[in-house]
Order: C-alpha cells, then sequence, then structure tokens
C-alpha cells in the first residue's frame, strides 16, 4: 500500500518567492535542475536500450558511457523486476540480431551489467501512484513497470530508444536517455573545473597560467587541479622571497588573476550550459510530489542504508509521513521493492543474480 492516501504536496513549495514570476516551463526547469543537485542523479534502463548498449559494447570492447556513469558514482542505475525478465528473454532475439553466441552475450549482461543494476519489483498499487505511468501503459502495457518506477524516481534519466509509448513522460527522441547521460559526466567535469578554478586564492603566483590553460585545452579539468596545488606551494615560496622579486612576483600575479577570472567565467557558462542540457534531457518530477516518491528518491540519492526515522529526519516537512506508519511500509515491501541492509536501515532496489529470486 502506498503512503499517499489523500497526502500530495505541490512540488514547488519550499522554493523562494520569487519563481511565481516566471513562467510554467521555467518554474519546471528550475525545479528540475535544483533536484538533481542534490545527489547521483537515478537512471532507469529498458530493454530497448540493453539492446543497443550490448552492441556498442561488442563494437568497442568497453561498456558503454551509462554503466562508466554508474561506476564513477554519477548516476545510480535502476530496472523494474518485470523489465529484467522481459530483457532476460529477449537475449535470445538480441544475439540473433548481432550474430554473436548466446552464452556470451548471457555472459556480458550477467557479469558486467547486473551487479551494477539495483533491481525493484513494485506491486500495483505503488505503479498507479504517477498517472503518466498509466498513460504508458494504455500505449504498451509492456512497458508500464519501467514507467511507474520512471515516475517514481523523476526527475531521472530514462534510458530508452522508444520514445513514442514513453512520450507521456516527456521522452521525445530516441537518444535522448543517452544524451542525458553524456549531459551529467559534462556537468561533473564543469563542476571539478569550477571547484579547481576556485581553489586558486587571490594571491601572487608563479607564471602557470598559460600553461595550465593550454593542458585545460589538452586534458581538461585535472590540468586545474595540479594548478591548484601549484599555487598553493607558490604562495610559501613568495613568503620566503626578498622585497624586490616579491614586486616581480606581484605583477605576474595580477596577469594570472586576470587570466584566472576569464576562466572561470568560461567555466561557469560552459557548466551552466551542461546543466540546462541535463535538465531538458530528463524525465521531469511530477507537478506534485507524493510522500511515496519522495521516499524513492531520497533512498535513491542516500550514500548509505536509511531507518524510517531518518527518512522523517530529511525528508521535507510538506511530505514527511509520521515514522510509524513508514517503518511498516519499509518492512511491508523489503521482499521487493526495499532492501534491509542493517537492521531498520533500508535501500531502495537489491541486487539480482541469474536465475536467484530477488535481494539472494
Amino acid at each position: 500500500m502506498p503512503m499517499d492516501r489523500g497526502f500530495t504536496t505541490p512540488a514547488a513549495v519550499g522554493y523562494p518567492a520569487v519563481l511565481p514570476s516566471m513562467d510554467a516551463d521555467q518554474l519546471r526547469s528550475f525545479r528540475t535542475i535544483s533536484e538533481l543537485r542534490e545527489g547521483p542523479i537515478p537512471a532507469v534502463l529498458d530493454t530497448s536500450c540493453v539492446r543497443n548498449g550490448l552492441h556498442y559494447q561488442l563494437v568497442n570492447g568497453r561498456p558503454p558511457a551509462s554503466l562508466e556513469a554508474v561506476r564513477s558514482g554519477r548516476c545510480r542505475m535502476f530496472m523494474e523486476l518485470d523489465t529484467l525478465h522481459e530483457t532476460w528473454d529477449r537475449l535470445p532475439k538480441f544475439a540473433g540480431q548481432l550474430d554473436v553466441p548466446l552464452g556470451s552475450l548471457q555472459r556480458m549482461f550477467a557479469d558486467d551489467w547486473l551487479p551494477l543494476l539495483s533491481i525493484v519489483s513494485l506491486p500495483d498499487a505503488l505503479r498507479r501512484i504517477d498517472r503518466r505511468a498509466a498513460a504508458v501503459r494504455d500505449r504498451d502495457p509492456d512497458d508500464y513497470p519501467t514507467a511507474a518506477l520512471t515516475a517514481l524516481l523523476s526527475p531521472c534519466i530514462l534510458l530508452t530508444r522508444n520514445h513514442r509509448d514513453f512520450s507521456p513522460l516527456d521522452v521525445r527522441g530516441p537518444s535522448q536517455g543517452v544524451d542525458a547521460v553524456f549531459a551529467a559526466v559534462d556537468v561533473k567535469v564543469g563542476e571539478t573545473q569550477v571547484r579547481a578554478i576556485m581553489l586558486v586564492p587571490a594571491a601572487p603566483v608563479l607564471a602557470v597560467g598559460a600553461t595550465t590553460k593550454w593542458a585545460a585545452d589538452k586534458v581538461g579539468p585535472m590540468a586545474w587541479i595540479v594548478f591548484a596545488i601549484l599555487v598553493a606551494g607558490g604562495v610559501v615560496l613568495y613568503r620566503r622571497q626578498p622585497p624586490k622579486r616579491k614586486e616581480r612576483i606581484k605583477h605576474l600575479a595580477s596577469e594570472t588573476g586576470t587570466f584566472v577570472l576569464n576562466e572561470y567565467s568560461r567555466a561557469s557558462s560552459a557548466l551552466q550550459q551542461a546543466q540546462n542540457q541535463l535538465g531538458a534531457y530528463v524525465i521531469p518530477g511530477p507537478e506534485q510530489r507524493s510522500v511515496t516518491s519522495a521516499v524513492f528518491r531520497k533512498l535513491a540519492l542516500a550514500d548509505e542504508s536509511l531507518s524510517a526515522q531518518q527518512l522523517c529526519d530529511v525528508l521535507d516537512d510538506s511530505v514527511r509521513p509520521a515514522v510509524d506508519p513508514l517503518r511498516r511500509f519499509l518492512h511491508g515491501n523489503k521482499a521487493t521493492v526495499f532492501r534491509e541492509v542493517r537492521r531498520g536501515g533500508f535501500v531502495l532496489g537489491g541486487r539480482y543474480s541469474v536465475g536467484q529470486p530477488l535481494h539472494a
């Protein structure tokens, strides 16, 4: 049973009063980008994307970008159990299309994909919470489980090639999910670069600016991290210099400071562009956030298991249930939806091994 009997809340609750001046699209975009900053980005995997991902892996000898994003911690990937069974049942068809032995494809999926997936089996009562999932069900009942899980976790990435049946979730093209993954990676790179530049103090530094700019253009934001380390050492050296040499260093520092400000502006602009792209590619959140959806998202983003009391402590007032009903909800669904990894501590979904039940 869901937690939401007559208890939902407008998703915009808690945002600054200036937001009503935005139109509906601007408000939704602002809300989406804000929610995506809360932690790793949830991603939901559909069967159609698995086929393309396996093909990419066969051709290139490495997993697709979506799996690399999970390994790096930028994304967390979930799959509905019915969709997982559908995927496994379709592997013989995929093997024929890709002209590879079925056993090889099964091993690739079992060894490289399954360990990165958190599997969730949604009961029908939870599938019905978001009406967008019902609209997908009306187009294709086979897509209903994935749509329901996506709606509960939104804003999130939906990895699917089937943009027609999933259009009620604002899927507009077959590459939208993969584009969202690349945008998420760009956001992470941009955040790293901006943080590295901000580590550079407004203090005299050695004339490494031009070299760092060249390196950043060639190898990316890691050059800025090295630059920050060099600056920290440069401050120590500066304090040991005679007055005349300090004056020359100050002149160089002034030029480098201008360079740093320009680089910060450029990095901030690139980060904003990546965030806007990510916001456009992900599945937007619901117009009204249900209590169940709020619980799902908190568990999906958490770095460790959470108890009912801990969940109540971190949930917004507008979607905070009483502790006892929430505890009953978690325990009542721990065989399929949640996994109890410590006494009273839960995570969303469980690991799955081929031929074994959920959470085995």
